[in-house]
């Protein structure tokens, strides 16, 4: 789902109703996913265990564990409750956060099509090109979905990954429409030119400007690095080739939905 919140949020929840709570393996298997509250971690690691049985799973967790290693990093991982979302990923200031019901019993592929999507905004961030690019969300869902086809399973009703789907089956158009309402005001190099992506980032930081607090400057900063990377050759080169990759993977998936 949609990942960027910019709110504050508590380190620790208290334990969720049907959260298992049971002895924890000393040695968590993804250490680099540094949980606020280690009560969770026999839930996470069952979701884990899900995500490692497909390739789509195991790619997100290598290559999302390559960067962070690269940079010397954990991912801070927060519990709460979020709404309709299932999870986000907070670029600006480089921590996930699941939905707390994700860590109920029987919930584990749930959880793990989330890390899979969040996860693959985690390395997405790092392959230069803007923050809020519509690209990111196509490929984030794909991946989701690529994950639950491996496991031989559709997406359950009422999901945005069951809508999503259907989306998927007929064709990529339909798809980027469904993925640009729920993530409205991205960049996307599919129908902009750079001109109007940089017009655009131009306006969102403008946004920013008036707004105040902490969050906003985060963001604002955030915004002015991308108006960098989209005014430069190398910038413009690795988005172009980003977008280039993102949407031939969403023709070919569609096809093979079909």
């Amino acid at each position: 789902m949609p990942s960027q919140p910019y709110q504050e949020v508590v380190a620790a929840r208290p334990l969720a109703a049907g959260l298992d709570d049971g002895p924890l393996d000393p040695a968590p298997s993804a250490p680099w996913l540094a949980l606020a509250d280690p009560r969770h971690q026999a839930a996470l690691e069952r979701a884990l265990d899900v995500a490692r049985a497909t390739r789509a799973g195991r790619k997100a967790l290598d290559e999302a564990e390559r960067l962070l290693a690269s940079r010397k990093m954990d991912l801070p991982v927060l519990v709460e409750s979020l709404g309709r979302n299932f999870g986000e990923y907070d670029y600006v200031a480089g921590r996930m956060h699941l939905h707390e019901r994700l860590f109920r019993p029987g919930r584990e592929t749930d959880l793990a099509g989330t890390l899979v999507h969040e996860l693959t905004h985690v390395v997405q961030h790092g392959q230069g090109v803007p923050s809020n690019a519509l690209e990111m969300e196509i490929e984030a869902h794909l991946q989701d979905l690529d994950m639950l086809a491996e496991l031989g399973l559709e997406p359950p009703e009422n999901t945005f990954a069951r809508q999503s789907w259907e989306a998927l089956k007929k064709g990529p158009k339909p798809f980027i429409a469904l993925i640009q309402a729920a993530v409205p005001g991205t960049v996307f190099l599919g129908e902009q030119d750079f001109d109007e992506i940089e017009e655009q980032l131009e306006e969102d930081l403008d946004d920013q400007a008036r707004r105040k607090g902490k969050a906003a400057a985060d963001l604002a900063r955030a915004i002015e690095r991308d108006i960098d990377l989209v005014r430069t050759p190398s910038g413009r080169a690795s988005y172009k080739a980003f977008s280039k990759r993102v949407l031939a993977l969403l023709k070919r998936r569609a096809a093979e939905a079909r």
